[in-house]
């Protein structure tokens, strides 16, 4: 675990002390419950609040994020060494390419053609932001902020940030929603917040190397198990003989627990059991 929300982290833009603190991780040891701090190596990024993250096996990238003052995001990528703990800078924070300068977004890692990509999606950031718009993207204002519904993709191979060719229902500027792998080339989109409301539809997205397909699913009006509007949720995949299933945990005002019947797209209610 790294990064986040901190009490003491300092609201500028990059010092010594806030370095320090963002130079650390919690590991967990999963048999016995126990969590060590441990020192790392390289130079953290500095967007510490929203940022997004991925895995691609022994590595950690974790792209964009808020340094915590003056609406200060980033649109750096970061790869993370889990055996070495050390932090390498793939591609720096710039105003001249690659996505918006934002937080909230979401990453995932793909597979195509036998390379790996990682695919960012959506989130927000300054509306003062300067960074070129995507061609084809949208973008909302919400007072100093702006919505956005990029669709990215970093191939790893080139470290080149590529504009993907996008068909079908593209989602609208949205952030604080979850994103998932199904495959090495689908994943689904649920829920978040476009700055006026929270939403419940549901994306899935089919990938290429240089096209991504989407298809839009929302509720019918015919299953109450339809889950309300939501966002800051958490959401896995979960692999049943009956296909997979997308478990979806809290957001927002609720401690609700839904699963999704991807191939069927069919809700249903988990009963919280506290023990």
């Amino acid at each position: 675990m790294w990064g986040g929300g901190q009490p003491d982290l300092p609201e500028v833009h990059n010092n010594e002390k806030k370095k320090s603190m963002c130079s650390v991780v919690e590991v967990c040891h999963l048999p016995t419950g126990e969590w060590v701090q441990k020192p790392t190596t390289g130079d953290p990024p500095l967007g510490v609040i929203g940022y997004a993250a991925a895995v691609i096996r022994n590595e950690i990238f974790f792209f964009g994020g808020a340094c915590g003052h003056d609406n200060c995001c980033h649109n750096s990528l970061y790869s993370f060494n889990v055996d070495t703990f050390n932090w390498k800078e793939l591609s720096p924070t710039t105003s001249h390419h690659g996505p918006m300068m934002k937080c909230y977004s979401s990453m995932i890692a793909i597979k195509a053609n036998d390379e790996d990509y990682l695919v960012v999606i959506g989130g927000w950031g300054s509306s003062s932001n300067t960074t070129p718009p995507q061609p084809a993207a949208q973008y909302s204002k919400d007072d100093d902020y702006q919505y956005c519904n990029e669709i990215h993709m970093y191939r790893l191979k080139t470290g080149e940030w590529t504009s993907p060719t996008v068909t079908g229902d593209r989602p609208p500027p949205i952030a604080v929603f979850t994103l998932t792998s199904i495959t090495n080339t689908t994943a689904i989109l649920f829920g978040g917040c476009d700055g006026y409301r929270y939403s419940n539809d549901v994306y899935v997205f089919e990938f290429t190397d240089t096209s991504v397909k989407c298809t839009k699913f929302s509720n019918p009006g015919r299953s109450v198990q339809w889950p309300e509007e939501i966002s800051a949720h958490s959401s896995v995949l979960i692999n049943c003989s009956s296909g997979p299933h997308l478990l979806v945990v809290g957001g927002g005002g609720t401690s609700d627990c839904r699963l999704l019947n991807i191939n069927k797209m069919e809700w249903k209610e988990l009963v919280n059991i506290i023990m």
